[in-house]
């Protein structure tokens, strides 16, 4: 993505394209920035997260050994679990489902901007929209993502906690008269979430532009390592993004 997000108004204007799928109908335009280059891309993502669950459930087996899809996932629900558990406390499990497919969405979303794209721009024929190429990079680069996946975990925790704690979970930012606390509590109202949004954006988006720079600079060995660290760094954030997650509503549960 990097800032170049393909509005559905390009498509839509596009003389080649309305006139061929949105005959008569030109006011799909004035939708605005909905990025359709992002749906498309998170759309993938979605699809292969289920592909895998799809493909990896039927040989599941609880009477022998089993392969190596068995092993990844049991593997993955023990770490999504620990996580969980060890954040949240004893009512974990609810959580679980949420924690884990947020980790999942944001690790695949990550590594499938990885990879030597902008490079397939320059091949004749790639699909374009208004002289603009279709760029394959993470979703995670696009603000509307990431400030949705924060969004899920901020009205999570919050409701979370006027579930656990009713309406003295109300007054941690209704009851001024103890200030400090009120600010506190306020200010992380507002910043966690931003931050969870904001953090996971730029370091995808970071990564990104250091690949492009490599492809140009040097398109045959260097981008390989910085494709290795941007590996790396996808998995990082995936998990970061999660346990951050999971910390926040277990503080939120456990407020008093």
């Amino acid at each position: 993505m990097l800032g170049k997000n393909l509005p559905l108004s390009y498509f839509v204007n596009d003389p080649n394209i309305s006139n061929s799928f949105f005959l008569g109908i030109p006011a799909l335009g004035k939708v605005g920035s909905i990025h359709v280059d992002t749906i498309a891309l998170s759309l993938t993502s979605m699809s292969l997260i289920l592909l895998g669950a799809a493909v990896i459930t039927p040989r599941l087996t609880s009477q022998k050994a089993g392969g190596i899809g068995q092993i990844l996932l049991e593997t993955y629900y023990d770490f999504i679990a620990n996580l969980t558990k060890e954040q949240i406390g004893s009512g974990y499990k609810k959580f679980m489902p949420l924690v884990g497919g947020i980790f999942i969405f944001v690790l695949v979303n990550n590594f499938l901007g990885v990879g030597p794209w902008k490079a397939f721009e320059a091949i004749p024929g790639w699909p374009k929209v208004h002289h603009e190429p279709f760029e394959v990079a993470a979703a995670t680069t696009d603000f509307n993502v990431t400030a949705a996946l924060a969004s899920i975990a901020f009205f999570t925790y919050i409701g979370s906690g006027l579930v656990t704690h009713g309406h003295k979970y109300l007054l941690l930012y209704l009851n001024p008269l103890n200030f400090i606390n009120w600010i506190i509590e306020w200010l992380d109202f507002v910043i966690r979430p931003s931050t969870l949004a904001i953090r996971l954006m730029c370091v995808i988006t970071a990564d990104e532009i250091i690949r492009s720079v490599a492809l140009n600079l040097v398109p045959v060995l260097l981008p390989t390592g910085v494709m290795a660290f941007e590996l790396f760094i996808g998995i990082i954030q995936a998990f970061v993004f999660a346990l951050l997650t999971s910390i926040y509503i277990g503080l939120t549960v456990s407020h008093h």
